[in-house]
């Protein structure tokens, strides 16, 4: 029978283990993040305080929290296993709450990356062909979550599930992205206004005549089908959309126009064979997969006539010398947010267009644009919470912080782009 004394010694050592693992977690923290730009406060599971960082301003005007409530979270932190981090966070082994627009950056600064079993599991997605089934089943995933959740933080006009394009891109005002706007007359630059001059924009390159058709692939909520409509006398303009949601809310938005002149299709663009004057496409490419940019643009191009004019707009990533897969944010968001996603380099997207019948007339970069989106999408959510954990639960609303927050700081850091590409058909 172990005596009293034994497991006194036991106990000594357990508390001067953890001891130890907590002191060498706050001179790892201290040496690695002493000069990083933002503030980062760290509490451990024994409740040691400490900060690090130089303390410049941030335009969310908090500091990062990060509260570690395990010895088990602190050895992740050791080992740079960033994705185990993100997930420790998903189950509440760890808090993290103000600055979560930093994470990109602490990811580059400490080097965060996958480890071999995440690489093993990754080539399996890799490998997929985005076929329709698999499409619709990542794209319902993603933008079929309950309605509730989604009305918070999209815009109140258009419910537009991409970047908008706003009048000061690089103006992260938070309380402005905050205040529920009308659209087209807003006189703000508000997120509502920034979806209507994205949709303006794109109908006014394709510039329908009378008798013309247009198709938009990944139609979303119908935003626009409703542009289009309220500004050109067309024959017809269709969308599709693999998500019940957006195609049952779309068409209570489409009411008011004559039902001949409009169709908002649930289902596979591909189910639909027919050859269109000219062609919208608002970052559904992103959702083709690792090997699908090449069969898409065919899939496009069987739909257009030619000299047709198509709008390419799509989330890409810079070139890196590693395969994007290989990169813990994406891989959290893969398995947590948004499967089946996939970006290309804007070179991989020009050759593919130039290649299969298409000619690029101008190329306008976005990224600052969805930083801003994006920003207005997570200062909303969270603005909402109560809403967001009554729908979704805890883990899934902070999957989607890190989801949101960490996309906005990499696209202030440029590592991922949008690219919007006005072509026409060869």
């Amino acid at each position: 029978m172990e005596s009293i004394g034994s497991r006194l010694g036991s106990i000594g050592s357990l508390r001067a283990r953890r001891r130890s693992v907590a002191d060498e977690l706050r001179r790892f923290i201290e040496d690695g993040f002493r000069d990083f730009p933002w503030q980062i406060n760290v509490t451990d599971w024994l409740g040691n305080e400490y900060s690090v960082g130089r303390g410049e301003a941030h335009f969310c005007g908090k500091p990062l929290d990060v509260q570690m409530h395990t010895e088990a979270a602190g050895r992740d932190l050791l080992r740079l296993d960033g994705l185990r981090l993100l997930e420790r966070f998903v189950e509440g082994d760890v808090d993290l709450t103000g600055n979560l627009y930093a994470l990109p950056y602490i990811n580059t600064h400490g080097n965060f990356e996958l480890k071999a079993w995440h690489l093993a599991a990754r080539a399996l997605d890799v490998a997929a062909f985005q076929n329709v089934r698999r499409a619709k089943v990542s794209v319902k995933s993603h933008y079929d979550i309950p309605q509730e959740a989604l009305n918070v933080y999209l815009d109140r006009r258009y419910m537009s599930y991409s970047c908008g394009m706003f009048e000061r891109p690089h103006d992260l005002n938070i309380s402005e992205l905050l205040r529920a706007g009308e659209g087209e007359k807003d006189d703000w630059d508000s997120l509502e206004k920034a979806h209507w001059r994205k949709f303006k924009d794109a109908i006014d390159y394709i510039a329908p005549k009378p008798d013309d058709e247009v198709l938009d692939i990944g139609c979303g909520y119908g935003g626009q089908l409703e542009v289009a409509l309220e500004n050109y006398p067309m024959k017809k303009v269709v969308g599709w959309t693999h998500s019940h949601n957006q195609a049952t809310e779309g068409r209570g938005l489409l009411e008011r126009f004559d039902p001949s002149a409009y169709e908002l299709n649930e289902g596979d663009y591909r189910e639909d064979d027919r050859v269109y004057d000219h062609l919208t496409s608002t970052g559904m490419v992103s959702h083709v997969g690792p090997r699908g940019l090449v069969p898409y643009v065919k899939e496009v191009r069987k739909r257009i006539k030619t000299g047709g004019r198509y709008l390419h707009h799509a989330l890409m990533t810079a070139h890196q010398s590693n395969p994007i897969d290989f990169n813990v944010g994406i891989t959290f968001n893969k398995k947590y947010v948004w499967p089946g996603f996939h970006w290309f380099t804007v070179g991989e997207h020009v050759r593919a267009l130039e290649k299969n019948g298409f000619q690029v007339e101008k190329m306008v970069n976005l990224t600052f644009h969805y930083a801003k989106t994006t920003t207005a999408w997570y200062e909303r959510m969270m603005a909402n919470e109560e809403t967001m954990l009554k729908n979704l639960g805890k883990p899934t609303l902070r999957a989607w912080q890190v989801f949101l927050a960490g996309i906005t700081g990499a696209y202030l850091k440029r590592e991922v782009h949008v690219y919007r590409l006005y072509c026409v058909a060869t």
